[in-house]
């Protein structure tokens, strides 16, 4: 909603009636009276369609015998709100300590090309009501990756100037519990010919269905 258009006078005599007329040009002649515009202020509507509006009232004075005055111009430049055109991909699950895909977005529209971000999370699978992530104002994010459970992440984007702004959806992360191997294979010194015992272990979280790879290894060394 615009802000409301309006006019202070000094001088004069009479009552004073005003009239609120709209044009396409930056003129204060030649312009539309609106009807019932009649007050000191004028409250533009809700605009549809983007472009540039201008206002303007007149002033006179009944029984005063003086000439109406004219207003300058109002101009109210009516832009589009900012289009998210690609949302932050919509979930994705991790192991805790993994590094999360980064969430982002891509813009146009609104006035000009710059844009601001701010970052938001939330318990909840909702892009209203978020706690605002102090220094997440940047088109892409990284969402951290210690504390086990589902949060959902949503960016407002704004623009300097203009009260004008568009939420993405939300992105979901969930981060669970890396598993713990709880016992861990026994090393042993055996003769030749013997049986070596069998290796195994055991672990604590995770979740899914566990795959196991076995490896050897030339040196006391568990990587590749």
């Amino acid at each position: 909603m615009p802000s409301s258009l309006a006019v202070t006078h000094t001088g004069g005599t009479g009552v004073l009636s005003y009239q609120w007329y709209s044009n396409t040009t930056n003129s204060n002649t030649g312009g539309t009276a609106i009807t019932g515009a009649t007050n000191s202020s004028y409250n533009p509507p809700t605009f549809n369609t983007a472009g540039n509006y201008y206002y303007y009232v007149i002033i006179t004075a009944a029984g005063s015998g003086c000439n109406a005055v004219t207003s300058n111009v109002s101009e109210v430049i009516v832009v589009t709100d900012p289009v998210i055109n690609t949302h932050p991909i919509a979930t994705q699950t991790i192991c805790e300590g993994i590094t999360p895909t980064d969430l982002s977005v891509s813009v146009s529209g609104g006035l000009g090309s710059t844009y601001n971000y701010q970052w938001y999370s939330n318990t909840t699978n909702s892009n209203t009501g978020g706690t605002l992530l102090t220094g997440a104002t940047n088109s892409a994010f990284t969402p951290p990756n210690t504390t086990v459970g589902t949060v959902y992440y949503y960016v407002e984007v704004t623009q300097a100037g203009i009260d004008c702004a568009v939420t993405s959806n939300t992105s979901e992360v969930i981060i669970n519990e890396a598993a713990t191997i709880t016992n861990q294979p026994l090393s042993e010194i055996i003769c030749f010919g013997d049986s070596f015992n069998t290796l195994s272990v055991s672990y604590t979280n995770g979740v899914g269905t566990p795959n196991y790879q076995w490896f050897s290894n030339t040196t006391n060394d568990n990587t590749t």
